[in-house]
């Protein structure tokens, strides 16, 4: 599992900037937030719910809190 941000950066593998919150750097986690309140998913891609608004599926919070791999 990487030791940084696992957002995807590209298609060959994770941002890797330093995880200041949970497995997201500030950046990614600023992508979050902004979509708290809504039902769509921040993940890029992601055609997910996010039925509890709190800006990721519960899949991709799993990944963001390094409970699973992405």
């Amino acid at each position: 599992m990487p030791k940084g941000c696992v957002w995807p950066a590209n298609c060959r593998g994770p941002c890797g900037a330093p995880a200041q919150h949970g497995r997201l750097c500030t950046e990614h986690l600023k992508r979050v937030q902004e979509l708290v309140g809504t039902l769509d998913c921040a993940w890029p891609q992601c055609t997910r719910r996010a039925w509890d608004r709190s800006g990721t599926c519960s899949f991709h919070r799993q990944v963001c809190w390094g409970l699973i791999a992405n």
